[in-house]
């Protein structure tokens, strides 16, 4: 049985307010990455994801879906986080490869850190520290190498994307089953 938990949009939000105190040069691409490695390292870690967030496969990777619809101003994912706009000034750009994109820029307000526990923010830190600076090639390499995106990118029914699974994000085996094993049952209600 999957792990299908319910992606939690205030924290997903409070992330990339974070995202924006810590490094408020990030485009969306990175954004979307940081999130998906953080959920990815954290669950393997302390056996949950930090956002719970629904993540497809895509071409260029794996996708934080909410996060990327927040970034490209979604309104009725707004209607969902009822968000009249977000925390932290956006800016429309080109990568250095110069392909459109949206920046992260200057945050508006504090993060409500009353929502992480203290190993979110940890895991999320030890990201940014190792793949903070990481180019969009850099970032690609590493995300294409991971089981959960390959597994859902070429087993995809038709299409540019497919959705990702949270129990292939582990990679040990042993520790996947007795995860999906504890939480299973539960995961929705996470």
């Amino acid at each position: 049985m999957p792990l299908n938990f319910r992606p939690n949009l205030e924290k997903i939000v409070e992330l990339l307010l974070y995202l924006a105190h810590k490094r408020p040069d990030a485009d969306k691409y990175q954004a979307v990455k940081f999130l998906y490695l953080a959920d990815r390292e954290h669950l393997a870690r302390y056996g949950r994801p930090i956002t719970n967030e629904a993540y497809f496969a895509l071409w260029y990777g794996p996708v934080a879906s909410n996060a990327l619809n927040l970034l490209n101003n979604d309104r009725w994912v707004f209607a969902q986080a009822k968000l009249e706009s977000l925390p932290f000034e956006v800016e429309p750009g080109k990568t250095k490869s110069g392909h459109d994109t949206t920046f992260i820029r200057k945050p508006l307000r504090a993060v409500n850190l009353d929502l992480f526990s203290r190993s979110d923010l940890q895991i999320f830190d030890e990201v940014l520290s190792k793949h903070g600076d990481a180019s969009f090639d850099d970032l690609f390499k590493l995300t294409h190498n991971h089981f959960a995106y390959k597994n859902a990118w070429t087993t995809r029914k038709r299409g540019d994307r497919a959705e990702m699974f949270y129990e292939e994000m582990i990679d040990d085996e042993k520790k996947r089953s007795e995860l999906v094993e504890d939480l299973s049952s539960i995961s929705e209600r996470l």
